[in-house]
């Protein structure tokens, strides 16, 4: 009987020795826990925190990359589309220019002199337009649209690039249509029948004189209707733009809410309450001191 007694009392005893060091490590754990969302912030660390927790964040991150991709695209496609409207605006105040001189060039008082004059700042605005007209943005032609190969003239000859082009189309918004990321020089420089750049060569000659003087004079008065027919192309090419432009700053804006409200709902998911993590801290480790004692 005093053997069984004993047994008992032992068996007894490594039982209360066990479910006491089960309490001291479940404390211990519940401890770790509380001090890692201490550190981290953050409510769930790992998926097991939280499964279901976990799953709704994990899906919440992939649509904030979904969505930064689309706001990376529109910014880039503002950034181009600021470019162009700059560009147009300057081309246009060219243009303006060019009409003024013609009109210099045309009038009965001018001298060789004058007539000169214009005639090399002519060559100095066909140079300028040709440079304008091959504005880069980053690594992208402006006017290129999906010709990015080659700039849209040649910087030397102001000749057209030898192969076609068509309108650039970026999605910058999920779910909507494709926005226009710019217009073609092809619309802007240039129609059926030349080029400004030819069209400004021709005046140059006639200001200087090729000996047939009222050849000339026709010469000037179709470059006159010739720039009107340029500025309408132009003005026309800086609607498309600044359409396309207030699309995609809306889109920025839009995305950029977007992730916000997705940042805050993923903070509200996984964040740790700073306040109640710290009581509970304490707390625990009150519970495991007075265990171990």
């Amino acid at each position: 009987r005093s053997a069984s007694k004993d047994m008992n009392s032992r068996i007894s005893d490594s039982a209360n020795s066990s479910l006491l060091t089960s309490r001291i490590n479940l404390q211990r754990s519940r401890l770790n826990v509380l001090e890692e969302r201490l550190a981290t912030g953050r409510r769930i660390n790992r998926p097991s925190d939280d499964p279901a927790g976990a799953e709704m964040v994990l899906n919440l991150r992939t649509s904030v990359k979904q969505l930064e991709q689309f706001r990376r695209s529109a910014e880039a496609v503002n950034l181009k589309l600021t470019s162009a409207d700059d560009a147009l605006s300057g081309y246009e105040n060219m243009l303006d220019r060019i009409k003024t001189l013609v009109s210099r060039g045309l009038s009965e008082v001018s001298t060789p002199e004058t007539k000169e004059a214009v005639a090399v700042e002519l060559e100095s605005l066909k140079n300028s337009i040709l440079a304008l007209a091959n504005t880069r943005s980053g690594d992208d032609f402006v006017f290129g649209g999906t010709r990015q190969n080659a700039p849209p003239f040649d910087p030397l000859t102001g000749l057209h690039a030898a192969t076609t082009a068509s309108p650039q189309y970026v999605q910058i918004e999920p779910g909507s249509p494709p926005v226009a990321s710019g217009v073609i020089a092809e619309s802007v420089f240039s129609d059926s029948t030349a080029t400004i750049f030819s069209d400004l060569t021709n005046p140059v000659a006639a200001l200087r004189g090729t000996g047939n003087p009222a050849a000339d004079r026709a010469t000037l008065t179709n470059t006159m209707g010739r720039m009107s027919v340029y500025s309408n192309r132009a003005s026309i090419a800086h609607a498309t733009v600044g359409a396309s432009s207030n699309a995609a700053g809306s889109a920025v804006a839009n995305l950029s809410s977007s992730l916000l409200t997705i940042s805050e709902r993923i903070t509200e998911i996984e964040g740790a309450d700073f306040a109640e993590t710290a009581i509970g801290l304490a707390d625990a480790q009150r519970a495991l001191d007075a265990t171990l004692q």
